[in-house]
C-alpha cells in the first residue's frame, strides 16, 4: 500500500470513526432504557469494551513493562479510560433528549474548541501548532453551524 493511499485509508477510518460516534449514544440509550439507567448501562457497555479489548490485545498488542510504563507516562496519561466513561454516560443522558444531530454537533464543536487550545498550547502530546486567522475562521463556522442546528425555527 503506497503512502498516499494509505493516507486515504486513514482518511476513511476517520470518517468511520465519526459515524460510529454518532451510533453508541444511540445504542447506549436503548441499552440505558431496558436496564435501569445510564450508570447500568454504562457499566455494561464498559466492561463489554474492556472484555473485547483484552481479548485483542492478547493476540495483537506488543507485551509492556507496566512499572516502566508508570515511570515514564505522565500522571494525566493514565486518565483516559476516565474520559470514556465520562462520554459514554453523559452521551447516554443527553442523546435521547436532544436528538443525533444535536448532540453530535455540540460533541462537534467542543472536540474542534478543545482540539484548538491542545494544539496551540501542545497539551495532552498534541504538538504545537499556531492558531491562524484560517484556523478561527473554520472553528467560528462550526461554533456558527452548532448554533444553527440548535435553533429551533
Amino acid at each position: 500500500m503506497g503512502v498516499l493511499s494509505l493516507y486515504w485509508f486513514y482518511v476513511l477510518l476517520a470518517f468511520v470513526c465519526g459515524m460510529v460516534l454518532v451510533t453508541q449514544p444511540g445504542i447506549n440509550s436503548t441499552l440505558s432504557n431496558n436496564v435501569g439507567g445510564a450508570l447500568n448501562a454504562a457499566t455494561i457497555s464498559l466492561c463489554l469494551s474492556g472484555i473485547v479489548t483484552l481479548i485483542l490485545r492478547i493476540f495483537f498488542a506488543p507485551s509492556f513493562s507496566f512499572s516502566i510504563a508508570l515511570e515514564k507516562t505522565p500522571y494525566w496519561g493514565w486518565f483516559g479510560g476516565l474520559l470514556g466513561v465520562f462520554f459514554v454516560t453523559a452521551s447516554m443522558y443527553a442523546a435521547p433528549r436532544i436528538g443525533a444531530t444535536a448532540l453530535v454537533s455540540l460533541v462537534l464543536c467542543g472536540q474542534i474548541v478543545a482540539a484548538l487550545m491542545y494544539d496551540k498550547f501542545g497539551l495532552f502530546g498534541y504538538g504545537g501548532s499556531a492558531i491562524t486567522p484560517l484556523r478561527l475562521l473554520g472553528v467560528g463556522f462550526i461554533v456558527v453551524g452548532t448554533g444553527l442546528v440548535l435553533s429551533r425555527q
